[in-house]
């Protein structure tokens, strides 16, 4: 079921586990990711950023192709804008029908995030759509912008801008960044500012980004300090990379080259979605709508009842 992502991760901060914001970037790893969440039972974000849109897949093509696939699993199942700069980025998503949006304004100075920030929130949530903003500034890996702790997310920050920009979750800076670490460097993740800041925002929903590369046990140790959304890109697209090299050198054919990434994509997924606590949590949720509720009070105005 296609659902806000609001309404997943309410459940998630509720519950103490996280949801997998997983990226796509084509039809096979669309198809790759929602089938893990099918199989594992689990809820599950899917993410496209700017970036993608404008390079590779657009909102047109790749929407209408997502709702189609997850109206057909009874996991609930979220599309959200990632990162999203700017309100253009936002009323493209919203007109071909994301569930969720992601703004990301870390960069400005505190009091312009969080009016930017509420100015996405008043558009989205009359339209049911679920708000994701960003406070700190969750940088690149390769500038070892994880490790600069300048750049964190402060408690008494974070519980302000939660408060005046009504947002549904909100992104934190707490030793991550986004893109390919240096091979053999983990991330060092403060899990006490995490706490902090669970604290402080009163178990709001809070997300993890620059999952990839992360570690396990850093991945479960943030999921029990109270991150309930990890974003995960570069490890996807890595497997489905690995997996169609592999079945090309052997000599196959592209077809299934293709099939065999995604299935690379799909086994990595699992993997995490077992890290995150969120597998069997599909049978939780039930669908936003049946045909009796959009039916009306049929029983106080048919004559006789």
């Amino acid at each position: 079921m296609y659902v806000s992502m609001a309404h997943i991760l309410r459940h998630a901060a509720e519950n103490h586990y996280a949801v997998i914001a997983a990226n796509a970037l084509n039809m096979e790893m669309a198809r790759g990711i929602i089938s893990a969440a099918d199989e594992t039972g689990s809820p599950l974000i899917i993410i496209i950023g700017p970036g993608a849109m404008a390079n590779h897949a657009t909102p047109e093509l790749m929407a209408p192709m997502i709702r189609t696939l997850a109206e057909g699993t009874s996991s609930p199942i979220a599309l959200c804008l990632d990162h999203g700069k700017d309100i253009n980025n936002v009323a493209r998503v919203l007109y071909n029908r994301y569930s969720s949006v992601m703004i990301d304004t870390s960069t400005l100075p505190m009091e312009e995030n969080i009016a930017y920030t509420k100015r996405v929130v008043d558009l989205c949530h009359p339209l049911g759509v679920g708000v994701e903003g960003e406070l700190g500034h969750v940088g690149q890996a390769a500038n070892n912008d994880g490790q600069d702790d300048s750049l964190f997310t402060r408690p008494e920050d974070a519980a302000r801008f939660a408060r005046e920009t009504g947002v549904d979750c909100l992104a934190v800076a707490i030793g991550t960044a986004h893109g390919k670490y240096p091979k053999g460097f983990v991330p060092k993740i403060n899990f006490d500012l995490l706490r902090e800041i669970k604290a402080a925002t009163n178990n709001m929903p809070i997300a993890l980004h620059g999952g990839s590369g992360s570690g396990d046990e850093n991945i479960l140790k943030a999921v029990e300090a109270g991150i309930n959304k990890i974003n995960l890109a570069t490890d996807l697209q890595e497997a489905s990379r690995i997996a169609f090299t592999e079945k090309s050198n052997a000599g196959a054919g592209y077809l299934e080259c293709i099939q065999a990434a995604e299935q690379g994509c799909k086994k990595l997924l699992m993997h995490w979605m077992n890290l995150a606590g969120c597998c069997g949590r599909a049978a939780d949720f039930k669908m936003p709508y049946r045909f009796d509720t959009l039916q009306g009070d049929i029983k106080n105005t048919v004559k006789g009842e």
